[in-house]
């Protein structure tokens, strides 16, 4: 398995990865597949250049998940990493693509000077909230969220963030 960061000069790879996560998965995110589906690739190359993104798959080029994250999403926390557009290809569910890239990120974030990840999951997606617990992450009890669908979340919290190994 490999990991690498999603740059702007890899824009078609993000643009492929996330019209199939938005299709696929479409109560997941706050975007749409009608928001970006007609996108130029420069817009996709923007938002690589803002949001740190990571990808994970067999051969460089051909990601199977990605995993993006964001500081300064919370003024309360402003150290806060808050961990965005985690997708892995059904085919590639449960093979550990999806923690790989979540991994790179974190690591990023923490080389960022981040010292906690925070990420919201939808409250039906059991195997995802599973996947989070595994990689430390804990449910903040007693918070209600939901998306931009209205759809219910869990927000989970991973403090401290460890630095890379």
């Amino acid at each position: 398995m490999l990991v690498w960061p999603l740059g702007p000069d890899r824009a078609a790879e993000w643009r492929d990865i996330r019209l199939t996560a938005l299709r696929d998965a479409p109560d997941a995110f706050d975007a749409t597949l009608a928001d970006w589906q007609h996108r130029p690739l420069a817009d996709f190359a923007q938002r690589l250049a803002d949001v740190p993104t990571f990808a994970a798959g067999d051969r460089v080029g051909a990601p199977l998940a990605v995993a993006s994250w964001l500081a300064g999403l919370d003024p309360q926390h402003p150290r806060r990493g808050w961990l965005l557009a985690v997708f892995a290809h059904p085919q590639a569910r449960g093979r550990g693509y999806a923690d790989a890239a979540i991994r790179a990120a974190m690591a990023d974030a923490s080389r960022s000077g981040a010292d906690s990840m925070g990420l919201n999951v939808r409250a039906t997606n059991i195997p995802a909230q599973r996947l989070y617990h595994r990689l430390g992450f804990r449910a903040v009890q007693g918070l209600r969220v939901t998306n931009a669908h209205g759809l219910p979340e869990i927000q989970m919290i991973l403090s401290p963030l460890l630095p890379p190994q």
